[in-house]
């Protein structure tokens, strides 16, 4: 997790900075709106999230975060702050979500942790998976993503195919064990969907097939099934892709 901090204050910095070295996040700090964006434009593609104080010096977190808006491909920015004034303004000014100071940390790193949620790139290529995550295109990706996280499932995007499921957590787990563990030809998971739910697909060497679709008394049982064996790849998931 990478995390561009913008905050004015030496003790909150100091306070910000303890907190992610013990969570076992790398940061940058910024002191204010100008640093700010100096760092998000040196750095493009490198932060998972923002995290944005508003009355700072020299340039403000909401002048920053419409710049950086402008000039850096999206990343999720959250506006922490003491004054609850700023609220609408910031959603406005191209904030994704607003955390008035102090919360607790255990607060603060769930709420981090669920704005910086990504969708999960899938790439299979000479008997080697590659698995990946995949920063959101925009807050309505984004959105998407968060909502899907809290139904235990996420997006899938297979290279080389073009084409994004929604599945298990930890579905890649279990393609990737499928395939390099197991020796399959292919590897077979459920689209969860709501514009198909149930239908089932077969990928190897990035190539997906269609296989079937479930009819509605069977999809419960067949999704009951997948869970049970996506499950026990959580631990291996989550070494693959640390938070």
């Amino acid at each position: 997790m990478n995390i561009l901090i913008a905050e004015d204050t030496p003790v909150l910095q100091l306070l910000n900075m303890r907190q992610m070295e013990h969570w076992g996040y790398d940061y940058d700090m910024a002191s204010n709106g100008l640093e700010a964006i100096d760092y998000a434009l040196k750095n493009e593609g490198k932060y998972d999230l923002g995290l944005m104080d508003i009355e700072m010096p020299m340039m403000n977190g909401l002048e920053a975060t419409k710049v950086i808006r402008q000039r850096v491909k999206y990343f999720p920015i959250m506006a922490y702050t003491s004054n609850p004034d700023y609220r609408k303004r910031c959603f406005e000014y191209g904030f994704d979500e607003f955390v008035e100071k102090p919360t607790t940390s255990k607060d603060l790193r769930k709420i981090i942790n669920e704005l910086a949620v990504k969708a999960i790139l899938l790439d299979y290529d000479k008997n080697d998976i590659s698995i990946k995550q995949v920063t959101p295109m925009n807050p309505d990706d984004l959105k998407e993503l968060r909502a899907l996280k809290q139904k235990g499932l996420t997006k899938l995007k297979l290279m080389g195919t073009e084409h994004t499921f929604v599945v298990h957590r930890n579905i890649q787990n279990k393609i990737s064990y499928d395939l390099i563990g197991e020796g399959k030809e292919m590897s077979e998971f459920i689209d969860r969907s709501e514009q198909e739910p149930g239908r089932c697909h077969l990928y190897k060497v990035n190539l997906h097939v269609t296989k079937d679709l479930f009819i509605p008394e069977e999809l419960e049982d067949a999704i009951k099934k997948e869970d049970e064996i996506a499950i026990k790849f959580n631990q291996s998931a989550d070494k693959k892709l640390p938070e």
